[in-house]
């Protein structure tokens, strides 16, 4: 009995470690997502959601004009005295990941994969010593040194210093060295940075919530690298990337446009019920077999990616079927749509006009994605029956052809 309760105890002890030793990442959240307007068509970009915190929370009339703070979860404390004039890396030292980085963002239903590129941009902090404080080479903490740059007024007083730096891509740290000998305790706390956030086109991607994550070891030669005289909070920074795409499509048919009646035509062109009755009374003379046409009209909202295909009621080989009321006989109709301009093929990057359907979901085929943003833009769906068709049907006069054709406007295409 004393040696299973032993043997539990160690296992417990065991877990207890490994919880404590997952706990040493920090997180920071970075959101951004994509709806279209029909205010502002012409937006392909996603806007960033992400709140704004630290420094521009606190101090925005000192925040830089276009600068996106967000708090940096991480607080430094001093490990041992800091000696005057000593090198960079044993003074307050902030070597940032200050060039752009990519990072790989999943959507989570698919599995469709994109990337974001994120950038450092900016620093700030709250430092626990007096904000008059100017013992420091190059004056106080709102200058540091090339390639960093002061960004904004110093903050402060007598008790403490904020300061709020601009960090290029050149190569080299931000730091501060001092001029004077520093043996009492301090630490750099309530952290942000601003940073830049490249995102891809929405408009290339479906719809769906896409995360990834940017895992930025924090230390001495890491990633983030605090010099060797401060400690950080933790050994690890996951910056959390979330992109949120809305798309929309959106068909609504013309009024009468469910029910077609097929008239007489030439070639290329749709008649109104009183052409069509001229056109017969020519038959009647002219003994030239018209074909058949018609148009069922609509408007789309779209944005994204989409397929059409078709289900047919009857069908004759790959294409729906028109059925005779006396006979039963069946003769192959043309189903074709023409899409709004700002939809294209996706691989030809086309305009879609009479593009004929395919009767179910075929792989790669009739795939079209909106270039922009279309509101109630108008398309079609145009019906031919071919003139060797008509002659079958006019040996069966006087007689109705009928059939059903179901469109289908699918927006899951990945």
């Amino acid at each position: 009995m004393s040696m299973q309760h032993q043997i539990m105890r160690m296992a417990l002890s065991a877990i207890f470690c490994v919880i404590s030793f997952c706990a040493t990442a920090a997180e920071m959240n970075i959101t951004a997502s994509f709806t279209p307007s029909a205010t502002n068509p012409e937006n392909s970009t996603f806007t960033n959601t992400t709140p704004i915190s630290g420094y521009c929370a606190t101090w925005p009339q000192y925040c830089p004009v276009g600068a996106w703070g967000i708090a940096l979860p991480l607080e430094l404390s001093l490990k041992r005295p800091i000696v005057a004039n000593d090198t960079p890396r044993n003074n307050p030292y902030f070597g940032l990941s200050n060039k752009a980085r990519t990072i790989p963002v999943t959507n989570e239903t698919t599995g469709e994969t994109s990337q974001v590129t994120f950038r450092i941009s900016g620093f700030s902090a709250r430092y626990s010593l007096a904000g008059g404080d100017n013992s420091w080479v190059g004056g106080s903490f709102g200058y540091p040194n090339a390639p960093c740059q002061r960004a904004a007024t110093l903050v402060g007083n007598s008790q403490w210093t904020a300061f709020v730096w601009t960090v290029t891509s050149a190569d080299g740290p931000c730091y501060k060295v001092s001029t004077i000998d520093r043996t009492e305790p301090s630490r750099f706390y309530e952290m942000s940075i601003s940073y830049e956030l490249e995102t891809p086109d929405p408009l290339k991607m479906s719809s769906g919530v896409y995360k990834g994550t940017a895992p930025l070891t924090v230390g001495p030669g890491g990633n983030i690298d605090f010099g060797d005289v401060y400690e950080a909070s933790d050994t690890m920074l996951n910056i959390n990337f979330t992109l949120t795409v809305t798309h929309e499509l959106k068909l609504t048919p013309a009024a009468g446009a469910q029910t077609v009646a097929l008239q007489p035509c030439p070639a290329g062109k749709i008649c109104s019920e009183d052409e069509g009755n001229a056109n017969w009374e020519r038959w009647m003379v002219s003994r030239v077999t018209p074909q058949l046409s018609g148009r069922s009209a609509f408007t789309l909202s779209s944005s994204g990616g989409f397929t059409v295909f078709m289900d047919c009621a009857d069908q004759i080989g790959n294409e729906c079927a028109l059925t005779s009321d006396n006979s039963g006989q069946r003769v192959p109709m043309r189903v074709a749509v023409n899409l709004p301009d700002n939809v294209i093929d996706t691989q030809t990057g086309s305009t879609v006009t009479g593009r004929p359907l395919l009767i179910g979901k075929s792989e790669g085929q009739n795939y079209f994605t909106a270039k922009t943003y279309g509101a109630d833009k108008p398309g079609s769906i145009d019906f031919l029956v071919r003139q060797k068709d008509v002659d079958t049907m006019l040996a069966t006069r006087p007689d109705t052809y009928r059939g059903a054709v179901t469109v289908i406007f699918d927006p899951n295409i990945y």
